[in-house]
Parts: structure tokens; sequence; C-alpha cells
């Protein structure tokens, strides 16, 4: 009896170790794919660097995003629009299961004065 209590203890708290996980995770690859999308646009207007904006992308997404550790971020044109990409190394709330790495990417068009 008291066997079976302990191991559905065991069981109950590891699924709500694996619940938080998922919910933090969730929320913290919305906040970077926001964050890469918004960097994306800043960079395509007239003037930008994109050395600057990349450096601005990576303090940003080490400050917002909840449990990053490691932040690799890219901004880079083609001509014709720029693409913003980021690598996050992500640590959960509670025990680190396993590895987890954030990757989030957006596109947007150049922008031409009128």
């Amino acid at each position: 009896m008291i066997v079976e209590s302990l191991a559905a203890t065991a069981v109950i708290f590891l699924l709500i170790v694996i619940v938080t996980q998922v919910a933090f995770v969730v929320v913290a690859r919305d906040t970077a794919q926001t964050a890469v999308a918004a960097a994306a646009r800043r960079a395509g207007r007239p003037g930008s660097d994109l050395g600057v904006e990349a450096a601005r992308l990576e303090g940003e997404l080490a400050r917002i995003v909840p449990g990053a550790s490691d932040v690799n971020a890219i901004v880079e044109s083609d001509g014709d629009g720029v693409t913003a990409r980021a690598a996050i190394r992500w640590l959960p709330p509670g025990p680190d299961l396993v590895p987890i790495t954030i990757r989030a990417a957006s596109t947007a068009p150049l922008v031409v004065p009128p």
C-alpha cells in the first residue's frame, strides 16, 4: 500500500514537471518568434545596419525569453528582403530533463521609400 502511494506520488510529480516545462517552452517559443519577426522588420528599413540589428536581437532574446541561456542570432539580406534567425538554448524551470534548442526565423521585405 505504501509503495503504491509513493509510486503514484512520483508519477504525479513527474507529470506536473512535464506539463510545466511544456507550458514554459510554448511561452518561450512564442516570445522568441515575436522578437525575431520584429528584428526582421526593423532591419528592412532603409539605412539599417544588419550587424547592429543582430546584436540587438541577441540582447533582446536574452532579456525577454524566460530561461534563455545561450543565444545566437543572424540577420542577413538577400536583396529582396531581410531574414532574421535565432537559436536559443533553453533551460526550463525545474530539472533540465533534455536539452532544448528553440529556433525561430522570420523574413520581411525591404522597405522602399515612396
